[in-house]
């Protein structure tokens, strides 16, 4: 299952934010790592893996650069251990692809 929440709004957007999705971004390790934040939680809720997997604790954000693909394929194969390096493969050369020049 995939949930987003909006969190970190400003301005008139600001009624868009989810209540305690703030919170819950924290206590999941991303009080300090922009958007986006991705968190990987197992079935009781618990974290298996955050997106702060960058050097110095960054966050990948949206994988576009080289670097930030290849720690999101790290991410997925830590995170999915059932997802297959095919399919990472796909996901990942998506991103490449697709990446802003």
């Amino acid at each position: 299952m995939v949930l987003s929440l909006d969190v970190m709004e400003t301005g008139e957007k600001k009624a868009l934010e989810n209540p305690g999705g703030t919170k819950l971004m924290v206590d999941l390790g991303g009080a300090k790592s922009g958007l986006p934040f991705i968190a990987f939680l197992d079935k009781n809720g618990k974290k298996i893996a955050d997106s702060n997997v960058l050097p110095g604790n960054s966050n990948i954000g949206y994988p576009a650069a080289p670097a930030e693909i290849a720690a999101f394929g790290k991410l997925l194969a830590q995170a999915a251990p059932r997802m297959s390096a095919a399919e990472r493969a796909t996901i990942t050369g998506y991103l490449a692809q697709h990446a802003p020049k």
